[in-house]
């Protein structure tokens, strides 16, 4: 719709009040609308600035019914609307035209065009400005208590904050920092040039769906206090969500980042929902903070994802997803259930220190070159079972301390952890492992494992196991003769050991005495009490002779 068009849907309202006040406003609305929409610049601020005066002098009126006042300042809000969603054809060169010079090539004056881009940017961003000096008083009176505003435009109405405001499908392409907004539709609007939203301010439900950042978007430092969704949306350029704070609800749900995205820093107070978005670059979410369920569920990541010092209160959810390149979760903290089924890792996974304390699901999940989970910590059930944790080929395995491999060294599993028939045809070290509860390992295939240092507490069940080039360690005279530990407390016939019939490598066992019981233990292995822990030496006292 063009502006004469426009101007025309919006002067043919219904037939003015007899009163002679509301006659005189609705006269001042079709002139002041006149200039908004034909005038020169100067001309069309004027407009501007009467308009959004009207508005307020609606909403003021204490002499008419609420409804009738909120609705006359609803029209006025629709026809500023309706001018920010009219095409202007310039915008797609706005990159070109902010430029100091023309490019080779350029079509049209250059000199005139800068000058009309420039002046209807003026125009466009004086409107949302308007709105956002009233909407911000409204905010703050609202956080004294309802106390009178000392903004400069007063008096300010509370009924500013019902009011919608639809930019859909418009071409939005000037900065839109620092300012307040309320119920901002977006949808499928198209950002032309940097899309500028640096520390602004939204409340009421807020949709970017569908809308297009054809260069960098800055959305650092805002705060979305309502519900906002971007489904559908994509990002050019460069997404910059650092530093932001969403108080509701916010989806990214199928949103496209082409460009780097960065979320570091971000707080979501309830849920964020990013399921079935792709990300092309890298994605930096590290010390991210979710308060309610946090959805990554299928995401292709074609960039780094670093999720490093994060903090997921609620359920985390990372199910399918696909890390081409490096995962990085390093000391981030899992407060509700991890779900990690069926994640594929194309390069190498980092959860080194990482903190789990609800249940941990990796199972099905595919690792390849290198894995680390050094110093990790799972609270609840740790499931890996179908796992597989993959290295690149190789042509000679004599060198037993390759780069690849899986690294579970001083991890602590609390519950139960459930290795059964995951693949390991990279090297595996479970140094100083602690598995507090019950472990299977069963039907699990190894290239081969080490497990110097650690310490069962209850069942072990290795049962069913293949070692195809590297035959099992319990021991390691290299690093200060460190032999796991087996409790004497449990049920000898928990402690299972047997290598299926084609495995190159298996088992050898021999028997362990303690607390006047025996075990078989894979050689080298020993009995330990766990009541004779000693907390000044940080060890435990009563400890059986190797088995043998």
């Amino acid at each position: 719709m063009n502006l004469n068009k426009l101007f025309t849907a919006l002067r043919h309202r219904k037939n003015a009040p007899a009163h002679n006040l509301q006659a005189e406003r609705h006269e001042r609305y079709t002139h002041a609308l006149e200039q908004f929409l034909d005038g020169q610049p100067a001309v069309r601020l004027g407009g501007a600035y009467t308009l959004v005066n009207l508005a307020d002098e609606w909403l003021t009126d204490t002499s008419l019914p609420e409804q009738v006042c909120r609705e006359e300042t609803q029209a006025i809000v629709d026809a500023l609307t309706g001018c920010i969603r009219t095409p202007y054809p310039l915008a797609q060169k706005r990159q070109v035209l902010e430029s100091d010079e023309a490019t080779e090539g350029y079509e049209g004056n250059f000199a005139r065009d800068q000058e009309a881009l420039r002046e209807e940017q003026l125009v466009r961003r004086t409107v949302f400005m308007e709105f956002s000096r009233r909407l911000a008083a409204v905010s703050e009176s609202s956080k004294a208590g309802h106390k009178k505003s000392q903004h400069a435009i007063p008096p300010i109405s509370p009924m500013w904050a019902d009011l919608r405001f639809d930019f859909g499908g418009a071409p939005i392409f000037y900065p839109l920092r620092q300012l307040h907004f309320q119920n901002a539709d977006f949808d499928s609007a198209t950002f032309y040039g940097p899309a500028d939203f640096f520390g602004a301010t939204f409340h009421g439900d807020t949709s970017f769906s569908a809308a297009q950042f054809t260069a960098d978007a800055s959305f650092n430092s805002a705060n979305f206090n309502d519900w906002v969704g971007f489904s559908a949306a994509h990002f050019a350029g460069a997404a910059e969500f650092s530093g932001a704070r969403f108080a509701d609800a916010a989806s990214f749900a199928t949103v496209t980042f082409t460009g780097e995205a960065d979320f570091s820093d971000a707080v979501f107070s309830a849920a964020a929902d990013f399921a079935v978005a792709s990300f092309e670059s890298d994605a930096d979410f590290s010390r991210l903070n979710t308060a309610s369920i946090a959805s990554f569920t299928a995401i292709a990541f074609g960039g780094k994802a670093i999720f490093t010092a994060s903090t997921f209160h609620d359920e985390a959810h990372f199910a399918a997803s696909v890390f081409n390149r490096p995962a990085v979760f390093s000391k981030s903290l899992f407060g509700g259930t991890a779900r990690f089924a069926g994640i594929a890792t194309k390069q190498s996974a980092m959860f080194r220190g990482t903190s789990f304390a609800g249940a941990a699901d990796f199972s099905g999940a595919s690792f390849t070159q290198y894995e680390d989970f050094g110093g990790a910590r799972f609270d609840g059930d740790a499931t890996f079972s179908r796992a597989s944790f993959i290295a690149l080929p190789r042509t000679s395995y004599e060198d037993m301390d390759f780069p690849q491999r899986a690294n579970f060294d001083k991890v602590t599993f609390a519950q139960d952890a459930d290795f059964s028939k995951a693949t390991f045809t990279a090297f595996v070290g479970f140094r100083r492992v602690t598995f507090a509860r019950a472990v299977s390992f069963n039907g699990a295939s190894f290239e081969g494992a080490y497990f110097p240092g650690a310490t069962f507490g209850q069942r072990a069940d290795f049962r069913q196991t293949s070692f195809m080039y590297v035959k099992p360690s319990f021991e390691d005279l290299e690093e200060r003769l460190q032999t796991a530990r087996f409790s004497a407390h449990a049920n000898p016939q928990d402690y299972l050991f047997e290598a299926r019939p084609e495995s190159r490598h298996g088992f050898s066992c021999g028997e362990a005495e303690l607390l006047n019981r025996t075990f078989i233990l894979p050689v080298g292995a020993v009995l330990y009490d766990p009541d004779s822990w000693d907390e000044e030496k940080q060890e435990y006292t009563r400890v059986s002779e190797p088995a043998q």
